[in-house]
C-alpha cells in the first residue's frame, strides 16, 4: 500500500463483568467516534446472563464473545486472538472512549508509517498511548522507582517504557509474539507486557497528550497491596533487570531489597506478626519464578534464594 494512502484499522476490544449499563455507556461513547473503528468486539466475564441478553437484543451486530472468566488478562487475550485490525485498542466497561481519540492515533500511525517508508533503516514498531482523565484529573503513564512502584515522572525526551491501558494502542502483529501473563495480578500484566515490547521485540512508546479517554475508579480491592500484587510487581522488576536490560547484579539487588523492604512494611504495619504475613509474598514471587524459568534464557528462578 502506498505510504501516502495508509490508515490503520482499529479492533476496539471491550472486556466486560456484571455491569451492562457501563457496557451500554461503553459502546456509545464508541459509537460517537468522528473516526469508525474497523471492529468492536465484547468479552464477557460476567456470573450472569444479564450482559448476554442485552448483547443479542440492543447489539446483536457487535461480535459477542464468552469470556474465559479467568482474569482480566485472560479475558483480553481471547479478544486479541479474535481481533482482525491493524491494531488493537482494549477498553472496559468503565470506560468512554473520547470523541476524536481514534482519529488522533489514526494520524500519527499514518505520519509514522510515511517516515518509516521513506529512511532507509528499520525502524522501531510504534504503540501509542494517550492520557485517561480519572476523578477530573488527566493521568500519564508513570515511570517505576528501583523496586517497581510506579511513582515517578518521565523526564522530556526519556524514552517511555509504560502505557495507560484504556489509551493504549499496539500494533496486533505484536500480539503474535507476546500476550497479556495470565499469572500476574492485573496492572502488572500490562508492565510486563510493555516491557517485553521495548525490550525483546524493539518496539517504540510515545505519549499522545491530546487524546484522552475518561476512565471510573478503579476499584479499590485492585489497588490495595496484597500478597499477589507485591510478588508481580518484584517478578516483572527482576525481569526487566535481568532480561531486558542484562544486569544482573541489579536484579539481585532489587531482589534483596524488595524482599527487605517488603517484610519491614508488614512488620512495622503489623509488629511480630508481619514476618508471617511477608511469607505468602515471598511464596508467590518464588512460584512465579520458577513457573517462567522455562520461557527464559536465563532462569532468574536459579539466583533467587527465597
Amino acid at each position: 500500500m502506498p505510504a501516502s494512502t495508509f490508515l490503520p484499522t482499529f479492533s476496539v476490544c471491550v472486556c466486560t463483568r456484571d455491569n451492562p449499563d457501563g457496557l451500554r455507556q461503553t459502546l456509545q461513547s464508541i459509537f460517537e467516534s468522528t473516526m469508525p473503528p474497523h471492529e468492536i468486539l465484547v468479552s464477557d466475564d460476567s456470573s450472569n446472563y444479564e450482559t448476554r441478553q442485552m448483547m443479542r437484543e440492543s447489539y446483536a451486530a457487535i461480535p459477542y464473545l464468552e469470556g474465559p472468566r479467568r482474569s482480566q488478562a485472560a479475558n483480553r487475550n481471547r479478544l486479541v486472538r479474535a481481533a482482525t485490525g491493524s491494531h488493537v485498542l482494549f477498553l472496559d466497561d468503565r470506560t468512554l472512549l473520547g470523541t476524536t481519540f481514534l482519529q488522533q492515533m489514526a494520524e500519527r500511525f499514518a505520519d509514522d508509517y510515511i517516515h518509516r517508508a521513506q529512511v532507509e533503516d528499520v525502524v522501531a514498531p510504534l504503540i501509542l498511548t494517550g492520557m485517561v482523565l480519572q476523578r477530573g484529573r488527566r493521568s500519564r503513564p508513570r515511570k517505576t522507582t528501583f523496586l517497581g512502584y510506579p511513582s515517578q515522572e518521565y523526564r522530556c525526551g526519556e524514552r517511555l517504557l509504560a502505557v495507560e491501558l484504556p489509551s493504549a494502542v499496539f500494533p496486533r502483529e505484536l500480539f503474535e509474539h507476546a500476550g497479556f501473563d495470565e499469572a500476574l495480578a492485573n496492572g502488572y500484566d500490562v508492565t510486563e507486557l510493555t516491557d517485553r515490547a521495548v525490550y525483546a521485540y524493539a518496539h517504540r512508546i510515545e505519549l499522545m497528550p491530546s487524546a484522552v479517554n475518561l476512565h471510573a475508579d478503579a476499584d479499590g480491592d485492585e489497588a490495595r497491596p496484597s500478597p499477589e500484587r507485591e510478588a508481580a510487581r518484584l517478578y516483572v522488576t527482576l525481569r526487566r533487570y535481568w532480561h531486558g536490560q542484562h544486569r544482573p547484579v541489579k536484579a539481585a539487588a532489587c531482589l534483596a531489597a524488595g524482599l527487605g523492604h517488603c517484610l519491614a512494611v508488614q512488620v512495622l504495619h503489623a509488629g511480630g506478626p508481619g514476618g508471617a504475613r511477608f511469607w505468602p509474598t515471598a511464596t508467590m514471587l518464588h512460584r512465579l519464578l520458577r513457573s517462567h524459568a522455562a520461557d527464559d534464557d536465563t532462569s532468574l528462578a536459579r539466583h533467587a534464594r527465597i
